[in-house]
Order: C-alpha cells, then sequence, then structure tokens
C-alpha cells in the first residue's frame, strides 16, 4: 500500500505564467496532495507576502533550493559556500515554521570533480533539524546515485533526493536506486529521459514504465512525497505545464496500488 504522496512543483507552470495563487488552484483542480516550491533566493521565492497569498486549501508539501551556475558562477557548495549558508538557513526557516521535515539541495553550479564535503557539512549544520536532501545529476559534481550514496557517508544528516528522469538519464534503474539508498531517500521527483538527456524532464511514461519504481517506493514503506519535474518539456514548448503534470498524474496513478 502506497504511503507517500503525489505532489506538483511550481516551477513546471513558470514557463506558462502560471505562478502563485493560479498555479496551486491548477494542482488542486488535478487532485495532487500538495505542492513543492521552487527557490532561487528565499528572499524572492519565499517572501512572507508571496507565501500568505497562497490558497490555504493546498498544502506546501517540500522546497527545493536550486543552485544553477547563472546565479552561483563562482560554484556553490565548491565556491560561495557563506553565501550558500545563509540562503540554506533562510529555507530551512520556512520549512520550519510549515512542519516540512525536508529541504531539497540541487547543486547545479558545482562542476564535475568539485570537491563539495566540505560544502555539505556547512549547509548540513545550517540546516539544523531540517534534512538536506541532495539532488544528483549528470554532469554536475553529484553526478549519480553512488556519489550521492558516498557523499551521505561522509556528510552525517545528508540525505538523497532521487529524480527518475536523471536516473533514466544515466542509465540506472530508479527503482534499485530506491532500494539502494533505503532510509536515506528522503525525496522523489518525477520524470522520464532518453540516455543522455539530463534536461529532457518529459512526462512519466513517455518512454519508460514506472510500475516497478512505484512497487520499489511501496514495498521499501517511503512515506514522503513524489513530485513531477517536467520543466525542460514545458520550456522547450513540447507542452503547457497543465499537461505534462496530468499526462504524468495518469501514467503515475494506474501504477499505485
Amino acid at each position: 500500500m502506497s504511503t507517500w504522496r503525489l505532489t506538483d512543483a511550481d516551477w513546471n507552470s513558470w514557463p506558462d505564467g502560471t505562478l502563485g495563487p493560479e498555479h496551486v488552484r491548477q494542482t488542486a483542480a488535478l487532485g495532487l496532495e500538495g505542492v513543492e516550491l521552487g527557490v532561487y533566493d528565499a528572499a524572492v521565492e519565499l517572501a512572507p507576502e508571496r507565501l500568505a497569498a497562497l490558497p490555504a486549501d493546498v498544502p506546501v508539501t517540500d522546497v527545493l533550493l536550486s543552485l544553477p551556475v547563472e546565479r552561483w558562477p563562482a560554484g556553490a557548495l565548491s565556491g560561495e559556500v557563506h553565501r550558500l549558508v545563509e540562503q540554506v538557513r533562510a529555507c530551512a526557516q520556512v520549512c520550519r515554521e510549515r512542519g516540512l521535515p525536508v529541504l531539497g539541495l540541487w547543486p547545479g553550479a558545482d562542476p564535475v570533480g568539485a570537491e563539495v564535503v566540505a560544502g555539505l557539512r556547512r549547509v548540513v549544520q545550517a540546516a539544523g533539524d531540517v534534512r538536506l536532501a541532495l539532488e544528483y545529476k549528470p554532469d554536475t559534481a553529484v553526478a549519480t546515485a553512488a556519489e550521492a550514496l558516498a557523499l551521505c557517508e561522509q556528510v552525517p544528516g545528508l540525505g538523497v533526493l532521487l529524480d527518475t528522469g536523471h536516473a533514466y538519464a544515466l542509465g540506472e534503474d530508479p527503482a534499485q536506486v530506491v532500494e539502494l539508498l533505503g532510509d536515506l531517500l528522503l525525496h522523489v521527483h518525477l520524470g522520464d529521459a532518453e540516455l543522455g538527456g539530463g534536461d529532457d524532464d518529459l512526462p512519466c511514461g513517455r518512454l519508460h514504465d514506472l510500475g516497478t519504481f512505484v512497487a520499489a517506493l511501496d514495498a521499501t514503506g517511503y512515506a514522503g512525497t513524489a513530485s513531477f519535474d517536467l520543466y525542460g518539456a514545458v520550456s522547450t514548448g513540447l507542452m503547457t505545464g497543465e499537461q505534462a503534470v496530468r499526462e504524468s498524474r495518469d501514467h503515475v496513478l494506474s501504477r499505485r496500488g
């Protein structure tokens, strides 16, 4: 039996201009259980007035702090660690206030081969009682599930965010990754991708059946959230955010017990 919640992410509709309250109403219409907020700067995306404007009937279930190279040209975990610590503290405080136990972190600005252990130790400490879930992705400092797991062994308190699209792009079997990570799996992003397509973010089920992955989540008793991450498909004009989420929702729900 499934114990995890199926949710949306607000960035899926950023290219459409469907933002804030309008996006949350779309999430509710799709029958999803909450929304994940994407953050570049906590002072902007998590501003009190912005959060207060969100409809209360659809909960904020997760926060993802994204660190793209455009905003962190000197690196984040391997570069501007002091600035990153302040961002993590601010995001973690919002998580704490809303009763969210996990903060996602995508270190996109840190290149392959960058030293990130010291930076990770500092941000884990900065997050305090909010667990950090590190999202791995091809062509970054944390490129694979094995690399993310190795970092968890070096940084106590760190966990992993598994994006199924990133796993498929690497040639990984996400169901096997769930078993590999065990209790270190703190959050999930749902999408699809071709081999080598780390930015594809295709709707779930386009290329790979998520049935075995859903079964693995259920078998391990995963009790967190799984949100759709379909930005690539929407930003390239393949479809609208609503269409991408609806198609993905239908595929995943058909595989849930």
